[in-house]
């Protein structure tokens, strides 16, 4: 064990021999400075080198918080070396050693001996660190609890928010908090809490945003001095009077200005402008520069009042408190209220002080308010002074509108309509009425109350009446208003024309009339009124040929009588009248006092006429119906035959316009859909296989089997095809499951040999169409029976089938009766003769495509050239498509 620590002085000895040869000592004289509030620490020693190692612990605990090495050069006048370490924890919140070595670019020096400053971390006393800070949001910061050496820690909160603490030393704790947001108004604390009390100790950190001020503009009140202000920014969050930002306008403090009133003001106009605004986290600086004469923001006129009113007119006044304005060139803005209208008017002129209001209504309250700018380089309108009221003079009230309506053959009343306020221009107290004809001289004259709007007049026969209206107020009568009884009575029986509403409303036309000089009057009143009636009207300038009666002067199902009257020097002339309802509605009453009268089986209904209150609406016809224990039976309507006569009497002319058209292009309507079927050309072989032929007659063409056909038995028979027979020849014939026609049975013969023939008749049937795809043959038989009791001689035209002999393909000899070839029988069938395959005939086979075929027939069946071609039959429409008559 000696040994080796002989070992390790002999090691030492060598190393510090080595560092001296190498002529690097150690920094001498190293001091601490520590500044507590900007948590650093300042270090100052000697040294020849400029190359260093540092070295932080916290005292305590020797825990490394810096390891570090720094380039440093020595003052030249002291020869110090001087480095400042930024500390992110608070400097009391522990204390801190440090200790420092010279290095080159081969070997280090010795450590100086450690320097230690002490902390807060002392056993008689608890403590928060850092106090009462104030940041910028989004930093990050560390707080410290300093226990005492009797608590025992439990933990630290920051707001609400618990936090993982480390231990800094015996009695010293720490947090760490990053991305702090904003704090409220009086900041956010830092509870530091131990096992026996909540709160052992705290601080209060703000944490906020620098200003943010912005938009700096000045401008000139009195043409001298200058008035700046700016926009506030966002909310620095910072609340404490430390915090605050102040404010210097041009270098000179702005007392007034604060976080609330963003203004300031200087004696002197200066052209350009700097304000500053600075708080604890920052600075931001705003400029602006500008003319006096373009910055003028005028201040608000004073003393003003009305020297003059009159009715239509006043003369409104003002002064200034500062005397410059009265030679600057300025434009006012002066705006009238009254009622619920208002209106705005400009004045311009030097030093303006007064303006004359013209165009102002009588009687009427105005308020007024005026504001001004300079008029060159306008920037914009000063201050508005305060309301002044005008109450403006009476006027005579304007002409009333007036307009008579006779209610008989000699009385009638006259009619205004109320006037407005601004139309009366004062308060009415009556009108006057006056009463002439040229019969009578002078005129007759009464005074009525303000209340009234109409008056009765009686008329003379012998002449026109025309009367006069005028209304009265305190400043006089307005012009009267005359009207000449009109040339026709309200009973009079000129006709009237029946008027539907649109969207409630009635709209006229008319034809214009040449006597219209003065104009028209449209007049409306509900219909069939008595004693006063609601009379409304309006006149309408003699350019005018249409009016609108609006709905919100309509009651609907009310019918109204609406006249339009043309109106001259002389008495108005009724033009057109006519009676409607703007809005119609189901009558308001049933049929009242129902009675009938029978006479045998005839019965005669009888009612009351609905009048015309309950109509609401024109009555087009009345419903009868039959009751009876179940149900309800219409038997009569008025307006029901007009309904189905009039359809089917358009019905008719459409028939008869559609038959002379297609009979006068009858040609081209046949080529169209009847057109002439040309006949098949066939060449080549068309001997057919054995099999059947099919064949689906025209509905029109059915056979009827005669019920006792004589024949010879020595024939082979029809005989029918079992089902299951079909099955595997019918697998790709369509089968209509839907028809209702006859179930079809299907028959089929022997083939025809070489030799075999029969006689041959024409069919006076219509063809029948024949498949050249399959020689099967399709037909409907109406009471078929089976061959077997069949048997016997056929008489009159029933069905005769051809026959073959049953032993062999021997020609077969087939004896007709000699009445079969009457014309009488041709109504019936008659198959063709069977043909050989070698026959002449066979060559003339492309002219039998298109004729009959037979039902039994398994070839087909070529008519012989003597045989007549079958008729078509004559039916209507083939002779109207043809043209026959």
């Amino acid at each position: 064990m000696q040994g080796w620590v002989t070992l390790a002085l002999l090691l030492s000895l060598g190393v510090k021999r080595s560092l001296a040869q190498n002529g690097l000592g150690e920094p001498r004289g190293l001091t601490l400075n520590p500044d507590l509030p900007a948590q650093t620490l300042s270090l100052a020693w000697q040294s020849d080198s400029t190359l260093f190692d540092l070295e932080i612990f916290h005292t305590e605990f020797m825990n490394v918080v810096l390891n570090a090495t720094v380039e440093v050069q020595a003052d030249p006048v002291t020869g110090l070396h001087s480095w400042t370490w930024h500390s992110p924890l608070p400097l009391e919140c522990t204390s801190h050693s440090v200790r420092i070595r010279a290095r080159n670019q081969q070997s280090v020096s010795q450590w100086s001996p450690l320097q230690t400053i002490p902390g807060w971390d002392i056993p008689e006393k608890s403590y928060m660190f850092p106090e009462d800070k104030m940041i910028p949001v989004g930093s990050n910061m560390t707080f410290c609890c300093i226990v005492n050496e009797k608590e025992d820690f439990k933990e630290i909160k920051y707001g609400r928010q618990e936090m993982k603490a480390t231990r800094l030393s015996r009695r010293s704790y720490a947090i760490t908090v990053t991305n702090q947001p904003a704090s409220d108004n009086t900041g956010t604390n830092v509870i530091c809490s131990s096992q026996k009390f909540q709160m052992l100790t705290g601080t209060v950190v703000f944490v906020g945003y620098p200003p943010g001020d912005e938009g700096l503009v000045c401008e000139t009140r009195d043409l001298a001095s200058a008035e700046c202000s700016w926009k506030k920014g966002r909310d620095t969050h910072l609340r404490i009077k430390q915090s605050l930002t102040n404010y210097t306008l041009n270098g000179r403090d702005c007392l007034e200005a604060n976080e609330r009133k963003t203004w300031c003001s200087s004696k002197m106009w200066e052209e350009n402008w700097t304000l500053e605004a600075r708080n604890p986290l920052g600075t931001v600086q705003l400029t602006d520069s500008a003319q006096l004469t373009d910055r003028v923001h005028l201040l608000a006129p004073v003393n003003v009042a009305a020297v003059k009113v009159e009715a239509w007119s006043a003369t409104l006044q003002w002064s200034w408190s500062v005397a410059a304005y009265k030679k600057l060139e300025m434009v006012c803005q002066l705006r009238l209220f009254a009622h619920e209208l208002s209106s705005t008017r400009n004045y311009d002129g030097p030093g303006l002080s007064s303006v004359v209001l013209e165009g102002l209504w009588p009687d009427v309250d105005y308020t007024v308010t005026l504001r001004c700018g300079s008029k060159h380089s306008f920037w914009k309108w000063g201050d508005e002074s305060a309301p002044y009221r005008i109450h403006t003079k009476m006027d005579r009230p304007d002409a009333l509108d007036v307009w008579m309506w006779m209610d008989s053959s000699n009385t009638g009343h006259v009619f205004w309509k109320p006037l407005s306020v601004r139309k009366s221009h004062g308060a009415l107290n009556g009108y006057e009425v006056s009463q002439s004809s040229a019969e009578e001289d002078g005129r007759n004259t009464v005074s009525l109350p303000p209340g009234n709007f109409s008056y009765p007049i009686l008329l003379n026969n012998s002449s026109d009446v025309t009367v006069a209206v005028a209304a009265r107020n305190p400043a006089g009568l307005s012009q009267p208003s005359t009207v000449t009884t009109p040339a026709y009575r309200a009973d009079s029986q000129l006709s009237v024309s029946e008027l539907l509403g649109t969207n409630g409303s009635f709209v006229l036309s008319w034809e214009p009339n040449v006597s219209a000089s003065s104009g028209y009057v449209v007049e409306w009143f509900p219909t069939g009124c008595t004693g006063l009636c609601p009379i409304d009207w309006k006149k309408l300038p003699e350019s005018d040929r249409s009016f609108t009666v609006n709905s919100d002067s309509l009651v609907a199902g009310v019918r109204y009588t609406v006249s339009v009257y043309s109106l001259y020097t002389s008495a108005p002339t009724l033009l057109q009248r006519w009676q409607g309802y703007s809005q119609e509605m189901i009558p308001s009453q049933s049929v009242s006092e129902l009675s009938l009268n029978q006479t045998g089986s005839d019965v005669l209904l009888s009612w009351k006429a609905t009048e015309m209150k309950q109509q609401r609406g024109f009555i087009r016809g009345y419903t009868i119906y039959l009751a009876s224990a179940a149900h309800l039976d219409l038997i009569a309507a008025d307006m029901l035959f007009v309904g189905i006569l009039v359809p089917l009497g358009i019905m008719f002319c459409c028939i008869i316009l559609f038959s002379i058209f297609f009979y006068k292009k009858r040609e081209w309507v046949k080529k169209a859909f009847y057109p002439e079927i040309p006949g098949p050309k066939v060449s080549g072989d068309w001997s057919s296989p054995r099999g059947p032929l099919d064949v689906k007659p025209s509905p029109h063409s059915l056979v009827h089997i005669v019920k006792n056909p004589e024949w010879d038995f020595t024939k082979e028979g029809l005989f029918p095809v079992p089902e299951e027979e079909e099955e595997s020849e019918n697998d790709n014939m369509e089968v209509d499951t839907d028809s209702d026609e006859p179930a079809l049975l299907r028959y089929y013969n022997q083939v025809v040999g070489d030799g075999s023939h029969s006689n041959q008749v024409s069919d006076s049937s219509a063809s029948s169409t024949a498949s050249m795809g399959s020689t099967q043959t399709e037909i409907t038989y109406a009471g078929i029976q089976s061959p077997s009791s069949s048997q016997g001689a056929y008489s009159g035209g029933g069905y005769r089938p051809q026959m073959q002999s049953v032993t062999g393909p021997a020609e077969p000899q087939i004896e007709f009766e000699a009445d079969f070839q009457d014309d009488g029988l041709n109504a019936g069938y008659k198959p063709q003769c069977s043909w050989q395959l070698d026959s002449p005939e066979a060559e003339n086979f492309s002219g039998s495509l298109g004729s009959p075929t037979s039902v039994t027939s398994s070839q087909f069946l070529i008519p012989e050239s003597s045989e007549e071609k079958p008729q078509p039959s004559n039916t209507w429409f083939h002779n109207f498509l043809s043209g026959k008559s």
